[in-house]
């Protein structure tokens, strides 16, 4: 079992160094980390998430009609699985080629042409990248703190909620399904989807996501992400969230959170303390005009208690974030500002998703196959977090130790260009390939470092719409 290294730091009260950490901080440890090997938790993930891909019931469950996959076909419902999550922004045949080249299911003559592997896809219906995607959340939850690899701040998880927009294939299906954006050119219409996320940002693990049509960012924290909320878990938002609805749920459901307010143009309540000199007052918020008939039904109160607290930014601006975590022993001001800090790993999991993972590369127009390709990238993204997260420990530890200038952490790009690689072996192959697999990944991505470089505050220059849109095309391609 990897024991837990003791760090004593004033601003963050972290389980585990899973998060970069200031040479400040006292490194202990009863255990070289040089001699921890890869533990059997990541060889029974693995093996878990093969269980459930190749169990007869899951096929069932998850094919788009009874007849489906039923007749001996060289891309079966696990091949065709894996295949959308291999080079998933590669040609299809491109796909076919490589997966029957590593995996040896034949020769390059027997390979399945791209409209075999479409026609495949059509019969995997999406919900069985979703349900995959939480079985291997909730079983990082159940099992990953034996082995002390799930970091928390002071025994609770930090979540963050966010919402980014997804560019989509344009054709009348996508146009039915999702959104338009249009602007001043004529005939410049869009289709966009709104994706929105649940995101741990100390394990750098996607919760929950869902892809919908563009609308206010608080509808899918309400009708999907509050089902995965749990006592433990603290919820951070940004002011898009900013709404009596959002801070009444989690009162009335029991759950924390911290709200970053608009300093102007909002409830009184928020208003009077940024006119006042206090930097923390606890306040009662009342309900807006726009949720009287929901206070007269009894769904929310007509006021909830809550903590205002005002951050002092580098610049000078002041932030006011409103909380539920009463508590000014248990929870200073400082705190506030290190916590929401930690909420740009919602959106640096939003750039890996985008332009690694690729995820506007659509490999087809078509409604299921575009949430096909969406819950795959997610999957992508828990799959590497789990496989890494014992490296990642390790590389961390290590540093520190050797007191090296810098802490080094799993460089997450070059995990999933080498996951990449791994895929057929570990769902498609047998046992021994499977463990093969894993070590070898465990392996590359100890090499596979680069340096945590903290309170870096990189200038920000407006750009020309011009310049924008070369900057997405080609930088962010090369990166």
């Amino acid at each position: 079992m990897l024991l837990p290294l003791n760090f004593k730091s004033v601003e963050s009260e972290l389980i585990l160094p899973d998060i970069p950490v200031r040479r400040s901080e006292v490194f202990t440890s009863n255990r070289d980390p040089s001699s921890i090997k890869c533990p059997s938790i990541i060889t029974s993930f693995v093996e878990a998430m093969r269980d459930f891909l190749h169990d007869p019931a899951t096929r069932d469950t998850y094919r788009s009609y009874p007849s489906a996959f039923t007749r001996d076909r060289c891309l079966t419902f696990p091949r065709t699985c894996v295949a959308l999550l291999k080079e998933r922004a590669r040609p299809a045949q491109t796909r076919m080629l490589h997966m029957f080249q590593d995996g040896g299911f034949g020769s390059i003559d027997t390979c399945p042409t791209a409209s075999a592997f479409h026609q495949a896809r059509s019969k995997v219906q999406a919900d069985f990248f979703h349900e995959w995607t939480c079985r291997a959340v909730n079983l990082f939850y159940q099992e990953f703190p034996r082995e002390s690899l799930v970091t928390t701040w002071r025994g609770k998880r930090l979540c963050a909620v966010d919402c980014t927009r997804i560019i989509l294939p344009d054709n009348p299906d996508t146009r039915g399904a999702y959104s338009i954006q249009t602007n001043q050119v004529p005939d410049s219409e869009t289709v966009l989807g709104m994706a929105s996320f649940m995101y741990d940002v100390l394990n750098e693990l996607p919760i929950h996501a869902c892809l919908e049509k563009v609308q206010a960012e608080k509808n899918p924290l309400f009708d999907n992400h509050f089902k995965q909320f749990s006592p433990d878990i603290i919820a951070i938002y940004d002011r898009g969230y900013a709404d009596y609805a959002v801070v009444a749920e989690h009162v009335v459901r029991g759950f924390d959170f911290i709200i970053r307010f608009p300093t102007s143009s909002t409830c009184k309540e928020v208003e009077d303390f940024v006119n006042s000199a206090e930097k923390d007052a606890i306040v009662s918020l009342h309900a807006t005009t726009q949720y009287r008939s929901q206070v007269k039904a009894g769904l929310y109160p007509e006021q909830v208690q809550v903590r205002l607290v005002k951050i002092r930014l580098p610049g000078g601006e002041i932030e006011v974030l409103m909380t539920s975590l009463l508590d000014r022993k248990q929870y200073k001001i400082s705190d506030f500002k290190h916590v929401y800090g930690m909420r740009w790993g919602v959106e640096s999991g939003f750039n890996r998703f985008k332009h690694q993972l690729e995820v506007e590369c659509f490999s087809s127009g078509k409604v299921n196959s575009i949430k096909q390709d969406f819950h795959a990238a997610v999957f992508l993204q828990v799959l590497e977090t789990m496989l890494s997260k014992a490296q990642d420990w390790q590389i961390r530890a290590k540093s520190i130790q050797d007191e090296l200038e810098h802490v080094y952490h799993v460089n997450k790009s070059g995990a999933y260009s080498m996951l990449s690689n791994h895929l057929v072996g570990l769902f498609l192959g047998d046992k021994d390939a499977m463990y093969q697999h894993v070590v070898v990944y465990q392996a590359e991505i100890r090499m596979l470092k680069s340096p945590f470089r903290p309170h870096r505050h990189a200038p920000r220059p407006r750009l020309t719409l011009t310049r924008r849109i070369n900057y997405y095309l080609y930088h962010k391609k090369r990166r």
